[in-house]
């Protein structure tokens, strides 16, 4: 690969900067692809070593083990081909290697030959964990694939569109400015990849919002006032029953409440707005994006649920202690749960998920709930025993459940799947018994209206 311009000789006593199409892709691997630049000296690499190419990134921790390198090709053809195979083999060897080492579950090498290779490679007998791919770039910038490239790394499109700009007159990158993408990129925790991550659609947001919103307009229709008769009815959590009476809870309360909301303003004093709903809303609008791009949807969802159940438990677990009566409605404990769990980021689950977007996030969860906890000091009839209970509820949840793949986490396990569809059947059978007390005491409750619909 040539040079548009050549670059201004090293200072005495620094080696030659790598070739031009190796620092430009380089940069994309150490910003893009969350890799490091390697030292040949590094004892990590091996057989991959002792300047055996002229530039390399690897990543040494996690479940992904991936090492790419770039070098130049004998002109002989009759060298070039044997040469590139025999380091296909040893990529092989050192791949195996790193699964034992390393604890990874898959190892990727990617080997980029910069210059012409001829005939036929074969992928070299290995663990079916490790997968070697190599491609060869010509002068004209054409790219061959010799070996499929592993996933997740640089594809031969992307290496040609790199090539195409240099020969275009674009300056390649110093290998300086390559370390200083890195250093910069793991200082601030590889945010350009998780803001693409960002760019879905959080449909399971969306659908809990939708659901607070049907919800409180069916209260809005059913209820006479925005009296408490009516929401316990409907499914508010409570340790009285309806006459007032100190009474054990329904359990279906333990998720039904988490869909309604105060009709009344929510104890802020705003007589006939909805800001109860309104703020929860809002709030699930966003943290629960922020935790459905990390976590995915089942993940959000079973984690709004324990959340309420756990902040449900609390509130009524305190309220029996103090020999007094609660009576709760809101979505904010399961929100607080989705607090709870972007507070442990990191810790136990997601250990590969990048420093900066950890502490990010942990940063976000401490000032979001600190300051539902103080708002709940300052304004009347908010339940902040539910809040906290709610949070440390989410916090154990991430404990158990991991983010996922992409962002530095893990699939879920079968078993794990079962329990998180177990909990959806729970709840949806929860929320059928709320449905059918509604239905059976419409007309004979004080607090819904008579009045056909």
């Amino acid at each position: 690969m040539t040079e548009a311009a050549p670059p201004p000789p090293p200072p005495p006593g620094l080696p030659p900067q790598p070739p031009a199409l190796a620092r430009a892709v380089a940069l994309d691997l150490v910003t893009r692809f969350r890799l490091r630049l390697t030292d040949p000296r590094d004892s990590r690499l091996g057989e991959l070593g002792d300047g055996k190419y002229e530039l390399g990134a690897a990543s040494w921790t996690g479940r992904r083990a991936v090492f790419v390198g770039f070098y130049t090709p004998a002109p002989d053809p009759a060298v070039a081909g044997p040469d590139l195979a025999a380091r296909c083999a040893a990529a092989a060897r050192w791949g195996a290697e790193r699964l034992a080492v390393q604890g990874a579950e898959r190892c990727d090498v990617l080997i980029v030959a910069l210059g012409p290779v001829p005939g036929v490679l074969t992928a070299p007998a290995t663990n079916p964990a490790v997968q070697v791919g190599a491609v060869a770039v010509d002068t004209a910038g054409d790219v061959s694939v010799l070996l499929p490239p592993p996933p997740d790394l640089p594809t031969p499109r992307d290496v040609r569109a790199r090539a195409t700009t240099l020969l275009g007159g674009q300056e390649a990158p110093t290998l300086a400015a390559v370390d200083l993408a890195e250093r910069q990129a793991v200082a601030g925790g590889y945010s350009a990849p998780a803001r693409t991550q960002l760019n879905a659609r959080p449909i399971a947001t969306y659908s809990l919002i939708a659901a607070f919103v049907v919800v409180f307009i069916g209260e809005k229709v059913l209820l006479r006032s925005g009296g408490g008769d009516g929401l316990f009815a409907m499914g508010a959590l409570s340790n009285q029953n309806s006459l007032g009476i100190p009474a054990p809870p329904r359990w279906w309360s333990f998720v039904s409440y988490a869909f309604l909301h105060d009709p009344g303003g929510g104890g802020l004093g705003v007589s006939g707005l909805p800001l109860h709903v309104i703020f929860n809303s809002f709030a699930m609008y966003i943290v629960g994006r922020l935790v459905e791009q990390l976590y995915g949807w089942r993940v959000l969802v079973v984690t709004f649920l324990v959340g309420a159940v756990g902040a449900g438990l609390a509130s009524i677990l305190v309220a029996t202690v103090g020999n007094g009566p609660t009576f709760t409605v809101g979505a904010s404990g399961g929100i607080m749960g989705l607090l709870g769990l972007l507070f442990v980021l990191g810790r136990v689950q997601g250990r590969d998920v990048p420093v900066g977007i950890a502490n990010t996030m942990r940063q976000y969860a401490i000032t979001y709930a600190a300051f539902v906890v103080v708002f709940g000091f300052v304004v009347p009839n908010v339940d902040n025993v539910a809040h906290i209970g709610g949070f440390i509820t989410g916090a154990l949840v991430g404990l158990a459940l991991p983010p996922l793949r992409r962002v530095g986490g893990r699939d879920l396990q079968a078993w794990e799947l079962l329990t998180v569809y177990g909990v959806y059947a729970a709840a949806g059978m929860a929320l059928i018994f709320a449905a059918i007390n509604v239905v059976g005491m419409l007309g004979t409750s004080p607090g819904f209206n008579t009045a056909p619909l």
